[in-house]
């Protein structure tokens, strides 16, 4: 949480100046990064390696926590887009598939890392209990994750979500003259 807490009051000024989905983009990058690390630096059960993981950990949370500062902006925006391409202002719509696509990933997301723990040797039984093998596997099972999520932030927001600041800015102009046409 430390990154996010510090990011936050400096948020609206780096939307300004470099936008949105840019903002985000370099967030998933340095989350990539972070966990590309996790995965292949020698994070050893002694100081350095904790050391190495907390670093690590700090940047992929500095990462994730620009996306997760400026994606309830991102949503408005998404909004707004569907109404500049139909017409249509559909609000809740695009609220309830956000909620419904959330919650299914909240779901399905921790029974596969679930089934994938077991398939490393992961037995539940044993609670902290677990071999030092198993216990290895889930250290890079964990960084390999959060780097699954970076890339998929990633390829979102870098080559799916269209709405660069200048797109946006575009958007917004087209929508407020058909607005001030209609009052």
């Amino acid at each position: 949480m430390i990154p996010i807490v510090i990011f936050t009051p400096l948020a609206r000024k780096m939307v300004t100046k470099y936008g949105k989905k840019e903002l985000a983009t370099i967030g998933a990058i340095c989350s990539m990064i972070a966990c590309g690390l996790m995965l292949i630096l020698p994070i050893t059960p002694d100081g350095k390696g904790i050391a190495i993981y907390v670093v690590c950990q700090l940047l992929n949370s500095l990462g994730m926590g620009v996306y997760s500062t400026v994606s309830w902006a991102m949503m408005g925006d998404a909004i707004d887009y569907n109404e500049w391409k139909t017409g249509n202002r559909e609000e809740g719509t695009v609220y309830a598939l956000h909620s419904f696509f959330r919650k299914l990933a909240q779901g399905v997301g921790p029974a596969l890392a679930l089934v994938v723990m077991t398939a490393l040797g992961y037995v539940g039984t044993l609670g902290a209990n677990q071999t030092p093998e198993t216990a290895l596997n889930m250290r890079y099972l964990v960084a390999a994750l959060y780097l699954l999520s970076a890339v998929m932030q990633f390829v979102g927001l870098g080559l799916i979500y269209n709405l660069n600041k200048k797109n946006l800015a575009t958007m917004q102009a087209e929508l407020k003259a058909r607005h001030e046409v209609k009052a």
